[in-house]
């Protein structure tokens, strides 16, 4: 066994300096046997995901010189930081997940990927448990901005090694329209984004009707049950609401956003 894997670790690095990036990654598959070894695993397809995400950026390095491409890619895919680290103080651009981001805040906020199969993701679409995991993950996010959130689709995205289009994700349609700024971004035959997606909340006389909640008010929300509110202060054209929910604890929502219903 050790003299074949050497064997095979030696003809890994010897083709190293002859294929690359994107061929070398689907020969070190296809030798080792990765796939068929994390696919007996009961997270088997969801550990393949990443791996086929893997081979997208190595196929991002291809153009690249045998040898000079697989340094480069190596050296892209370990520059992350991580949240520890985070300095707020610092004059640059923060790249983090949305579960690292809990429990920090931005200025400005740009979220990715806010697409049907992506977020939320495709395994929560037959499971409501799961899809209200996704949205409260989605709320993390937009609640990690101070001043600004873009929320950004793709028309056509590189996923899991192939070409993938996917339509917007379902929460952009659980936003209030009256929160929405859209400025211009259909601009003549050049644009490939469907009208729905350009005109979607560009109406800004649209008034969402919340309910005035104020301390001690009983509530109820879909996910976390019934509550009663704890403070509730004005933000602009919105209230932000602390409600302490029975068997699961105090949380700080947005009040056009929770859903929240008043009860007696």
């Amino acid at each position: 066994v050790l003299i074949g894997f050497s064997n095979m670790m030696e003809e890994l690095i010897w083709r190293g300096r002859e294929f690359n990036t994107a061929e070398l990654f689907d020969l070190v598959i296809n030798r080792t046997g990765y796939k068929e070894y994390l696919m007996a695993m009961a997270d088997g397809e969801e550990r393949w995901e990443n791996v086929l995400e893997l081979g997208t950026v190595a196929r991002q390095y291809a153009d690249i010189a045998p040898g000079e491409g697989l340094a480069a890619l190596l050296e892209g895919v370990t520059l992350v930081s991580d949240v520890d680290s985070y300095d707020e103080t610092a004059g640059a651009v923060t790249l983090i997940t949305l579960h690292q981001a809990k429990g920090l805040e931005f200025p400005v906020v740009f979220i990715v990927g806010l697409e049907e199969g992506i977020l939320p993701h495709i395994r929560s679409f037959d499971d409501p448990a799961q899809m209200e995991e996704e949205r409260r993950l989605c709320y993390v996010g937009v609640t990690r901005a101070k001043k600004l959130v873009y929320l950004l689709h793709a028309f056509r995205r590189n996923m899991m090694g192939g070409s993938t289009s996917n339509g917007p994700s379902r929460f952009l349609q659980d936003i209030p329209r009256h929160l929405i700024f859209f400025e211009e971004q259909c601009r003549g035959e050049e644009s490939q984004i469907h009208v729905d997606a350009c005109t979607w909340g560009e109406n800004p006389d649209i008034v969402v009707e919340l309910p005035e909640l104020k301390k001690g008010d009983c509530v109820c929300h879909s996910q976390f049950g019934r509550g009663k509110v704890v403070s509730c202060r004005s933000i602009g054209d919105d209230s932000e609401v602390v409600v302490a929910f029975r068997g699961v604890g105090v949380k700080k929502l947005l009040l056009s956003f929770a859903r929240l219903e008043k009860v007696e």
